[in-house]
């Protein structure tokens, strides 16, 4: 028998709010142009200690020196960690221009309050199965070994994978996983290697990386305009929305009868993931585009979990 896209290995209720949901700034990256030239890795242990894991030559000349750089910081906690970054490359090297925001991911991490990693595991096929973005682009399910672009009948939802939406130089690209590994960056050139976590740090996660347009449609252009950023809005323009199917209500049955036999043998049912049916049933009776799919409505359980979440990162950072 064929099995559904969205079939959870074992699924098992995931109590109300038996988590606590924290918003994070996983990394920013920004251009720097400085006024005289240096190297790569020499920039990398130089800030390393601020939390910079790659400085990565934009005009690269002869003995790949360089005067304009990519800076990629990991984890900051507070916007001043990139000021003191910033201020740093200014008094040692003098900046010919002012740095401009090239990318930034936020993360939602949901922590289980038993602390039990196996119903992390589970909070993740949740996200997985409710994560709608508003730009759905090449959904699938990744791991290791294999891919599945969905939809497609062999693939299910499985918290051992991850599930992608956009591609990796999309300007909106998101990511959900069953986080157990972080990454360390090694050498000059901050070759990416993930290190595992102990079990008391695993947690379901689920993450936007913001680059190109997407920025400046924000307001977000220099390093200093996230000094005043409200991570609200990331919320508000549905970038971590969460829904689920209607009860009793039947996407199939809505669906021209050629369609309601060919959709199950492509992985299409009434238990896919929110990221497929989202696309479907888009207009109301009267063909007026609705905000959200007739088969899906909000977790409001979630959504405010995030929407509480994105208010402390504001504070905080």
């Amino acid at each position: 028998m064929a099995t559904s896209v969205a079939t959870l290995l074992n699924p098992v209720a995931v109590p109300e709010k038996n988590y606590t949901a924290r918003a994070v700034v996983d990394w920013v990256a920004f251009a720097v142009k400085l006024g005289r030239t240096s190297h790569g890795g020499y920039l990398k242990r130089l800030l390393e200690a601020h939390g910079v894991s790659r400085a990565i030559p934009l005009n690269a000349g002869a003995g790949s020196a360089a005067t304009e750089f990519r800076i990629e910081l990991q984890h900051p906690e507070k916007h001043a960690v990139i000021n003191e970054v910033i201020s740093r490359l200014e008094a040692d090297y003098g900046l010919a221009e002012k740095p401009v925001m090239t990318g930034i991911e936020v993360s939602i991490d949901f922590w289980e309050k038993d602390a039990e990693p196996r119903a992390g595991k589970e909070i993740t096929a949740r996200l997985m199965k409710s994560i709608a973005p508003p730009v759905i682009t090449n959904p699938r399910l990744v791991n290791d070994v294999e891919s599945f672009v969905l939809p497609d009948r062999r693939a299910k939802i499985d918290p051992e994978m991850s599930l992608y939406v956009g591609n990796e130089k999309d300007d909106l690209f998101w990511r959900v996983y069953w986080k157990r590994t972080d990454d360390t960056f090694i050498g000059d050139e901050g070759k990416r290697l993930p290190k595992p976590l102990p079990e008391s740090q695993w947690r379901a996660r689920a993450e936007v990386c913001i680059q190109g347009d997407a920025l400046a449609a924000l307001g977000i252009v220099h390093p200093a305009d996230l000094a005043n950023f409200g991570f609200e809005r990331l919320h508000k323009l549905g970038y971590f929305k969460f829904c689920r199917k209607i009860p009793g209500v039947s996407a199939l049955a809505s669906f021209n009868p050629i369609f309601q036999k060919v959709a199950p043998t492509c992985g299409i049912d009434d238990n896919s993931p929110a990221c497929l049916l989202s696309k479907y049933c888009q207009r109301d009776s009267r063909g007026r585009r609705l905000k959200l799919s007739s088969y899906l409505e909000t977790d409001m359980e979630l959504t405010e979990a995030v929407r509480l979440a994105l208010r402390s990162l504001t504070r905080r950072f």
